[in-house]
This record gives structure tokens, sequence and C-alpha cells, in this order.
């Protein structure tokens, strides 16, 4: 969260929890119960996430639930969502994320049944991920293996595809992350098309180098 967002209350941030996972249904970036959101506490110690098995316009605040870093339940009596190893592990690996949007979203989750990396083809992907982003190795859902892959294949960009599964997408804020899943995939839409009708050129290393130092 930025240091404005550290005001809010436990139950403003689970009403935008709750806010944007209608949004992921709405955007077409998630269907029925798929996905899952959470976001780091402002004590920065644990988090809260999606509850599992519930569609999202069902979801209430007493549904969402915390937990600490090493993912222990301390607030809620929901089961939480089967992919909370997954968000322990990328908030213990990156202090600077402080909210994890996880999507089926269709164009990307289409690259990552390739699992091909998704390389810089738009000079506008180098300035919200800083480059191309990778396919995480395939785990199955819910496992520590696919925890591992995914924080390895993060790394330090804001945004990972999941082989065979889908994307994920990270930002300082929920707002943020929510924003980088929603360009994701309108660039995967790109990318797709493109595909179609020839092969997409990737920008120079270096282009992108720079691109991402002018930005920084």
């Amino acid at each position: 969260m930025t240091e404005g967002d550290k005001g809010m209350t436990k139950d403003q941030i689970k009403l935008e929890i709750i806010r944007y996972g209608n949004m992921l249904i709405e955007k077409g970036l998630c269907t029925g119960t798929g996905g899952n959101i959470s976001v780091r506490l402002p004590e920065n110690n644990g988090f809260m996430i999606t509850p599992s098995g519930i569609p999202y316009p069902d979801i209430t605040l007493e549904d969402i639930v915390t937990l600490d870093f090493e993912g222990n339940i301390i607030e809620g009596k929901r089961t939480p969502s089967i992919e909370r190893n997954m968000h322990r592990a990328i908030f213990i690996a990156r202090p600077d994320v402080n909210a994890i949007v996880h999507t089926h979203q269709n164009f990307a989750s289409a690259i990552a049944a390739t699992r091909q990396d998704f390389p810089p083809i738009l000079d506008a992907f180098v300035a919200v991920f800083g480059g191309g982003i990778k396919c995480a190795e395939y785990g199955s859902i819910g496992t520590e293996e696919l925890a591992c892959n995914v924080v390895e294949g993060l790394g330090t960009r804001n945004g990972v595809l999941l082989a065979n599964h889908g994307a994920l997408c990270t930002g300082k804020t929920l707002d943020m992350a929510f924003g980088n899943c929603e360009f994701l995939e309108a660039s995967a839409i790109t990318y797709c098309f493109a595909n179609t009708i020839g092969k997409p050129v990737v920008l120079d290393q270096g282009v992108v180098e720079k691109e991402a130092a002018d930005l920084a």
C-alpha cells in the first residue's frame, strides 16, 4: 500500500478487495470463482485474501480471510483461496509488493498454455513491466512447487504467466495490480493477433534497457 493507503481500516481494505473481485468478473478477467486477490496488511504482519469457492458477488466482509506470513489464519472463518501459498511466497520475496491479483484472463492464459515467455513487442509494455515477462514453470494448483515457480518467474517484474494456468500481476496498490492485469490482457490480445498475420518483432534489448532507464 502507498503512504496514503496506510490510513485505511481493515474493513475498508476488505471492501476494496470485494470491489475488485467483482471487477474481475465484469472485465472478463475471470469466470465463476476463478482467480484470487490479496492485499498486504498495513502493519506488514500478514495479508488479506479472498475465500475459496465463493462467487465474487456473494463475498462479504466476514468472508475475507487474514493470514500471517507463516500461513496461519488469524482472522476469518472461511477457507482462504487455494493459492494462498503463492500469495504468501510473493509477499515474503517482494517487500515492494502490497497487492496481488491472480486471473484466468483469456489471451494471457492462451500464451501461458504454450509455456512461452511474453516478449517486449510494445514500448508501452516496457513502460509498465520494464521488459518482457516470464512464463513460470508448471506446478499443480495450490502447491508449494507452484508458489516457488511463480516467485522465480515473477522476479522483479510486476507480471508473470503461469504455465497452463493463467496470469498474475502485482503492484504497490490494489488499483495498480488490477490495472497491470488489464494492460497485460490488452497486450496479450495484440500479441496473439500479431502472431496470426506474421512474426511480432521483439524490441532490441538495448532499446528495452534505454526505455526502462528513461522511465525510471
